[in-house]
């Protein structure tokens, strides 16, 4: 079995998080807030890039399954206040 190809086990619902890069948090907010709609989540903002041009904001949230979690994170890529998601 080749272990690079295989995908890991993953038991839901469970505790997930994205970490979403942009340059202002009050528009990261608004953004998550229009992705999760009705959805219960914690955002904290996490970091910032040296010079102050980027910010990181940790999103945690509880998904049913692996088909809500990539919903939730083709919406967010669809926001365009979020640069990069991890």
């Amino acid at each position: 079995m080749d272990i690079t190809s295989a995908k890991p086990k993953i038991d839901y619902p469970c505790e997930w998080s994205y970490t979403l890069i942009g340059r202002e948090a009050d528009a990261i907010a608004k953004s998550v807030k229009t992705a999760l709609g009705a959805k219960p989540y914690k955002l904290e903002q996490a970091r910032q890039s040296a010079k102050g041009s980027f910010i990181s904001m940790r999103l945690e949230l509880i998904v049913d399954c692996e088909e809500e979690r990539l919903e939730f994170f083709n919406a967010l890529k669809q926001e365009k206040s979020i640069i990069y998601i991890l």
